[in-house]
């Protein structure tokens, strides 16, 4: 019965503890100061991602222009029949 009682004072106490911590943090500013930090970062974060996808895309659409335009279309020479053609009759 003891043994019970000690471990209900030393859980009030670490609960007191943490409570007394945690309302420390909070008239101190910590909270806020940790918070304000991480949506800076968050927001930096995605505002550097936008950016590098932006610009992959634009040379990505770039590209895409210039191999339609340069490429041309390879024509082997030769007699073909309309039975010769893929595709036909499969």
């Amino acid at each position: 019965m003891i043994k019970g009682i000690i471990a209900a004072i030393i859980g009030a106490l670490v609960i007191a503890a943490i409570t007394v911590g945690l309302i420390w943090l909070v008239a101190s500013g910590i909270f806020l100061w940790l918070f304000g930090f991480l949506v800076h970062a968050v927001v930096a974060a995605v505002i550097i991602l936008f950016v590098i996808v932006f610009v992959i895309a634009l040379v990505v659409l770039f590209a895409l222009f210039y191999y339609m335009a340069e490429k041309t279309p390879t024509v082997t020479p030769g007699e073909y029949k309309i039975e010769e053609e893929k595709g036909k009759s499969e």
